[in-house]
Order: structure tokens, then sequence, then C-alpha cells
């Protein structure tokens, strides 16, 4: 886990990294949640898709926990380093974002365990992808307005080649 570094270019490379590694678990959740989009559609057999739904659940908390334990509070580290403004964005963003984490976990709590849900698994997992859709959409515009902002002033901060 980065550190509070008064240091804005080093805040924002262990920042990089961090964001690197989270959104790469980004994709492995839509990897899971695209699996048993996919197999409902087939009739899958329900060990299989109760196996799936907790792997699905699994990453679910990690990602979500990882963003606010870890990154959120990792970009508003850089924000600070920066002294730029750019954490105001983060209150406006956080409770919207917020918002999609106890949808998430409602998600979580009903199918983690491994119970069945098959009447209304449909309905809740194309419930959740919305909700993922709208979080994923908060998330980014929070990294372009933090973090991909601060990457435009590193950038210019570099040594020209001459």
């Amino acid at each position: 886990m980065p550190h509070k570094n008064s240091n804005p270019k080093q805040q924002f490379a262990a920042v990089e990294d961090l964001l690197t590694r989270w959104l790469k678990e980004r994709r492995e959740l839509l990897g899971k949640y695209t699996q048993i989009a996919v197999a409902l559609d087939s009739a899958p057999e329900p060990a299989k898709l109760m196996q799936r739904q907790q792997a699905l659940c699994s990453i679910l908390v990690d990602y979500v926990s990882a963003g606010h334990f870890e990154v959120f509070h990792e970009l508003l580290n850089e924000a600070e380093s920066f002294a730029d403004g750019s954490g105001t964005l983060a209150g406006q963003l956080m409770p919207a974002i917020g918002d999609t984490t106890e949808v998430i976990l409602a998600y979580e709590e009903k199918y983690g365990s491994g119970a069945a849900y098959p009447e209304t698994l449909q309905r809740d997992l194309s419930s959740l992808g919305e909700v993922l859709e709208s979080r994923f959409v908060l998330e980014d515009r929070l990294i372009a307005g933090l973090h991909n902002r601060h990457r435009r002033l590193v950038a210019n901060q570099a040594p020209q080649a001459s």
C-alpha cells in the first residue's frame, strides 16, 4: 500500500502502480460477471452456477474493499500532495460511489453464501450489472479528475531532452 508522500512525483508513481493492480482486478470482476451472465442463457448446472456466484461475490468484496480502503484514500493523498484543489472532485463523487457499494454488498450478502435464488438471479444480476457500470463511470471520473490530471503535471515536470 502506498503511503502519504510529500513528493508529488513519488506519490503519483505509487498511485499509478496501485491503480494498475486495481483496474486489473476490475477486469477479472467483469470476467466473472460475464461467465455467469452467459451461463444463465444455457440453463447451467446448479452446483457450477453456485461456484461461479461465490467467485463473483468474493472478487466483488475484494474490489469494493480495495477501492474504499486503499485506492480512494491514496488518490486523495495524491491530490493533497499536489495541492491543486483536485480533491474537491472526490467530495462530489464519493457519495454516489458509496451508494453503489450498498447495492453491491446486498448482492454479495444474498448470493455469496452459495444459496440459490433461481427465480431472482437473472433480475439481480442485471441490476448488479447496471450498478457496476454506474460505479465504473464514477470511478473513472475520479481517476481522470485526480490522477490523470496529475499525470500531465508530472509529464510537464520531466526533464526535457536537448
